[in-house]
């Protein structure tokens, strides 16, 4: 009985609440539906609100404006830094000396520089054309001097060397061997000179060749000259060299090896 009546009480509470709400949901008003809305009506209204609203006074906004400007307290300008740089040191008196003597040469300097540029063109000028104007206004004046530049430069042999050479062509002429006497002073002679010369002499002259150096004084050429020219009737010319031919080749000797106005 107990089990029968816990059921019914439950089903009993169940419809008593559901019937309240299922009359709840009847008596809910239909969902509103959009209705035609006058636009015209809303224009107006809107325009009369905004002829309510009241208006801007613009010289009130620029006498604000003016105002916020004018305040001291406001900062409107981003701040620059203001650098200064350090003052330039002083410049040291010894400097300062050398500069002002170099300035005060200035015009020295100058001058000095356009003589070494009027130097260089004139030595440039001298080396292309130089030799066709000494020959053509100073190269005979200049030969008569040339005598003089002998002493510059002694090519003797020694005096005991000399003299023993001489000893032994003089054997070789009272033989009757004056060709081999003659070659032997010119032989010793160019020995001596190839030795003595600056720069010496190339093995390859003949002994003409080497008579007509240019660097060979004219003191030797003309002592040697005599001596060349009997080897050379000798050799080439096919004429015996007698005694006249050999004192004349000894004197020659000895005008190179004794001769006055070397150095």
């Amino acid at each position: 009985m107990h089990r029968l009546r816990t059921p019914l009480g439950a089903l009993g509470l169940w419809l008593l609440f559901a019937f309240p709400a299922a009359a709840q949901f009847d008596d809910e008003p239909p969902a509103a539906t959009p209705s035609a809305f006058d636009e015209t009506e809303i224009d107006a209204a809107d325009a009369e609100d905004f002829d309510d609203a009241p208006e801007t006074d613009l010289d009130a906004v620029d006498r604000a404006h003016a105002a916020y400007l004018a305040d001291s307290a406001l900062q409107l300008e981003r701040p620059e830094q203001d650098f200064e740089p350090p003052p330039p040191r002083p410049t040291p008196p010894w400097l300062q000396a050398i500069g002002d003597f170099l300035t005060a040469l200035g015009p020295v300097f100058r001058v000095v520089f356009w003589a070494a540029v009027a130097l260089v063109v004139a030595g440039i000028l001298y080396f292309l054309f130089g030799e066709a104007i000494r020959l053509r206004f100073g190269g005979r004046a200049k030969k008569k001097d040339k005598p003089q530049d002998d002493i510059l430069q002694d090519l003797r042999p020694d005096a005991a060397a000399a003299r023993s050479l001489l000893d032994e062509a003089d054997a070789l002429a009272r033989q009757g061997r004056f060709a081999e006497a003659v070659h032997l002073l010119l032989f010793r002679s160019i020995e001596d000179i190839q030795q003595r010369l600056e720069g010496g002499v190339p093995v390859s002259l003949t002994a003409r060749e080497i008579s007509n150096l240019g660097r060979l004084p004219d003191r030797a050429k003309r002592a040697l000259g005599p001596i060349i020219q009997v080897v050379e009737r000798s050799h080439f010319g096919g004429r015996a060299v007698d005694a006249e031919g050999w004192h004349e080749a000894r004197r020659s000797y000895e005008s190179f090896a004794f001769g006055e106005g070397w150095a």
